[in-house]
């Protein structure tokens, strides 16, 4: 391939296309016409040798190799605007789009208020929540992600984050529960079902670790994947929950929950803020980390 053949349009053109699978949706995105935009597609394909998308149905699929060109596409355009574009960042004219990676805890607990905060300083800005995972410092490396907002566990690899604000551990149970009022024996926790919450699936947690040193242990009758479904199902049970306590205030309320703290020490965890050291002077992302920042509960 020579590079001479292809220019930045070509380039904008493809990311379009790709993203829309559609040549007339990537034609209104890029406010061109659609024979434009076919007649790029083609020279497209005939530059890289390759047919990039192929019809089924009503959308254009990626070929293998059209799919491979996508992350990495994206992330040398979003890396040639940056280069190019003004070293001034203005939230309130912007329209730029910010990828985090992050969990459902700190998606319950922080984005709420940035969103807030957000809403009336940069109307335009839209940010995209993705799921973290093993490959979130690979996904900061090549610039599919801005920044990344979880637990220190989820983030443990990555040495370029910075602590945000600390989290503990409360029990959640009914409110008339029979057995359980206004405080929590160990003898009490040890004797009644718990649910857990682990995106994990059934894996020794927190409370787990502590029982376990002391030679003890509990008996998890329920695990769910995330904890959207805990008030409901511990409002209609006698189970016990143990949650983070940002979460189990704002769930208790509307279910008539009653929080307590636990009757041993729990270790609780830190939630913390993870980037690509390129950004590090990055007049968007800096201000995004300062809202995250001052977001923080």
């Amino acid at each position: 391939m020579d590079l001479r053949d292809v220019d930045l349009n070509l380039l904008v053109t493809l990311d379009a296309l790709l993203t829309e699978q559609s040549v007339s949706r990537a034609a209104r995105r890029l406010k061109r016409s659609q024979p434009a935009v076919s007649a790029a597609l083609a020279r497209l394909r005939g530059v890289l040798n390759d047919q990039l998308l192929v019809r089924r149905g009503s959308l254009m699929v990626p070929t293998p190799y059209g799919k491979s060109l996508e992350a990495p596409l994206r992330s040398v355009l979003r890396e040639i605007e940056r280069t190019l574009g003004p070293r001034d960042f203005d939230p309130a004219a912007s329209s730029q789009v910010f990828r985090i990676a992050t969990t459902d805890y700190t998606t319950f607990t922080l984005f709420p208020r940035l969103m807030r905060r957000i809403r009336r300083a940069a109307p335009s800005i839209r940010i995209e929540l993705w799921p973290i995972d093993e490959n979130v410092g690979e996904r900061l490396s090549n610039r599919e992600l801005d920044l990344a907002v979880a637990d220190d566990w989820s983030l443990r690899h990555l040495p370029d984050r910075e602590k945000l604000y600390s989290e503990r551990f409360v029990c959640v149970v009914r409110r008339d529960h029979p057995r359980i009022r206004r405080s929590l024996t160990l003898e009490r926790f040890l004797a009644e079902k718990h649910a857990l919450v682990s995106a994990r699936g059934r894996v020794a947690g927190n409370v787990d670790g502590v029982l376990e040193r002391s030679g003890q242990s509990r008996e998890v009758m329920l695990t769910l994947p995330h904890f959207l479904a805990v008030p409901a199902v511990i409002a209609e049970t006698d189970l016990v929950v143990t949650l983070a306590e940002r979460v189990a205030r704002r769930l208790s309320d509307p279910a008539s929950l009653r929080v307590l703290q636990p009757p041993f020490e729990v270790p609780g965890f830190d939630v913390s803020i993870a980037w690509n050291p390129i950004t590090e002077h990055d007049p968007a992302i800096d201000w995004m980390r300062r809202e995250i920042r001052n977001a923080c509960p």
